[in-house]
């Protein structure tokens, strides 16, 4: 069960909003933070939405320009994509809560 979405904005991790495109800076964030804790993320490009995508790997060039690869579902089947720093406007991290499996 999803309980928040969110992202860094200004090198502060906040609520995602909808309405804004994001820095280098925030997206190298956002993909750490959601790497190393191992959550999904939506990403958004500029015609494309790809949900709860499982990140792969995140690499940087002699640049420092931003790549990453994920898998997500489409149709049952479950698709690898590789993204740039270019065609990415936004990220979000999707922070999920297990529902509780305690016994009484």
């Amino acid at each position: 069960m999803i309980i928040a979405l969110v992202s860094f904005i200004g090198g502060r991790l906040t609520e995602a909003s909808n309405d804004s495109s994001m820095d280098m800076d925030d997206m190298k964030k956002t993909l750490a933070y959601a790497f190393l804790y191992d959550f999904p993320v939506n990403v958004y490009t500029g015609n494309e939405e790809y949900r709860t995508l499982s990140l792969l790997s995140i690499k940087y060039n002699a640049r420092g320009n931003l790549f990453f690869s994920g898998t997500y579902y489409s149709n049952n089947s479950r698709i690898k994509k590789n993204f740039s720093w270019r065609e990415v406007k936004r990220i979000e991290i999707n922070i999920e809560k297990e529902p509780d499996k305690s016994v009484y």
